[in-house]
């Protein structure tokens, strides 16, 4: 993780971390257009869950997918921390693609 905050900070507070995308949602045909992603700061190797580091969840208004946002991609994220359903969540992010393996 970099920046000065993360996912364990107070809602409102600026959020600035890397990570890699774990999970994706997107929605149905039916429903709201807000495309999801869990983005994790530690991921588990093959076969094994986290259960260390911070996981937050992105959530793009108005889209049903985002380029380049896909289980296993690094990103750089920023934005503002909110609660939501009891989940660390950043709306809209403001997001960087990250080449390669993220190593510290």
């Amino acid at each position: 993780m970099i920046g000065a905050t993360g996912p364990g900070e107070p809602h409102g507070a600026v959020v600035r971390l890397d990570g890699m995308v774990d999970d994706v949602r997107r929605p149905g045909r039916d429903g709201p257009a807000r495309f999801a992603a869990d983005l994790v700061t530690e991921p588990a190797g093959p076969g094994q869950v986290s259960v260390s580091g911070e996981r937050i969840r992105l959530v793009w208004i108005g889209q049903r997918s985002v380029p380049g946002i896909e289980p296993g991609r690094w990103l750089h994220v920023e934005g503002f921390r909110a609660d939501h359903d009891g989940v660390p969540t950043v709306f809209n992010p403001r997001y960087e693609l990250l080449a390669g393996v993220h190593h510290d």
